[in-house]
């Protein structure tokens, strides 16, 4: 089963490989100070969801997606600095299968590495002007990217604001995945979409996907705790209840519950840790109240969006391969995103 984010039409026309080969060779070019952090952290990558949204919305608006792969990379160099920073936050030591890299280079230089790749995605984005893309597309798409960041750093801010209440209503848990996970992959479509010249209309419609999308990727994420083994999603199922935070799932079980799972889940929340025990206990009320379902639903929801967003654009390939990455998160029991 082709996991979302490793999208077949991609990686048939080269654009997987060639994003992975631009990564690589930008670790080889790291100085000596960072050079073994970044191949850690970056290699072998991910999914690499992001930088294949940059390259596939400057295709749906008739742009090459070689001309913007730098800009690609630069996303995907943002998105590991962020995660690279997430994993000192919420205390994993595992981040794709392999060692955090806080857990591997201490956490003095994990920051100092992060910070790094921040940088180094705005260098890769002014590597455009190469390619032949001209300046002020360059300055339009850096200033979406900054956006970006800074809004993803608002989500994260609301995910710690919310810890510990489950009493949360869907709409500010929705706010808050819209800041934290909406930003990179909206702000990835936008930068594709204005490196290929594309006019307001269409970018807008491809951040509306985006932005879409990502509400849609949170919470399939916050599933796949409850859904999919540790060795699937490459890192720890336990850590969102470990750090108190009331993922999809579980403010939908508080809200469906009866007063003693809603105590139960309160609990639960309250006391954080890593037990099999009470993750399998959650994992019991999530299944009897019904909000494994009913998360399955906000992403289904999110997913429509994302097709209302693309019927502005005129068909084509990249639109096709764009509607097809976003059916793939519809939920299936057992099926999982990963870490894109």
């Amino acid at each position: 089963m082709t996991t979302p984010g490793t999208d077949r039409e991609g990686e048939r026309d080269g654009l997987t490989p060639a994003l992975a080969d631009d990564l690589a060779a930008r670790c080889a070019g790291a100085p000596a100070e960072l050079a073994d952090l970044y191949r850690h952290a970056l290699l072998p990558p991910g999914k690499l969801l992001r930088p294949l949204l940059v390259a596939e919305s400057a295709a749906a608006v008739g742009g090459s997606p070689g001309q913007v792969l730098p800009a690609a990379s630069a996303v995907e160099l943002l998105h590991v600095g962020t995660l690279v920073h997430d994993d000192i936050i919420d205390g994993d030591t595992v981040r794709r299968g392999r060692a955090a890299v806080h857990y591997r280079f201490g956490s003095h230089r994990a920051v100092v590495g992060g910070d790094a790749l921040f940088f180094q995605a705005f260098d890769a984005l002014a590597e455009c002007a190469r390619r032949g893309v001209p300046a002020d597309r360059i300055v339009r798409a850096c200033a979406a990217l900054a956006t970006a960041g800074r809004d993803l750093c608002r989500g994260v801010t609301r995910e710690l604001d919310q810890a510990g209440t489950p009493r949360l209503a869907l709409g500010a848990y929705l706010e808050m995945a819209g800041l934290k996970t909406s930003p990179l992959f909206g702000g990835a479509c936008r930068i594709g979409a204005v490196l290929a010249g594309a006019d307001d209309g269409p970018a807008a419609a491809l951040g509306a996907y985006g932005h879409a999308l990502g509400i849609a990727f949170q919470a399939r994420d916050d599933l796949l705790a409850y859904e999919a083994p540790p060795e699937t999603t490459g890192k720890p199922a336990a850590s969102d209840l470990d750090n108190h935070r009331p993922t999809l799932p579980v403010l939908l079980a508080h809200q469906r519950g009866t007063a003693q799972e809603r105590m139960v889940v309160e609990a639960l929340l309250a006391q954080g840790g890593r037990s099999p025990a009470a993750h399998a206990r959650m994992r019991r009320i999530l299944a009897r109240t019904g909000a494994l379902d009913a998360a399955g639903e906000v992403i289904d929801a999110h997913v429509e969006r994302c097709h209302r967003a693309l019927a502005e654009l005129p068909t084509g390939p990249a639109v096709a391969r764009l509607a097809a990455l976003a059916d793939r998160l519809r939920r299936r029991p057992g099926a999982a995103p990963g870490d894109a």
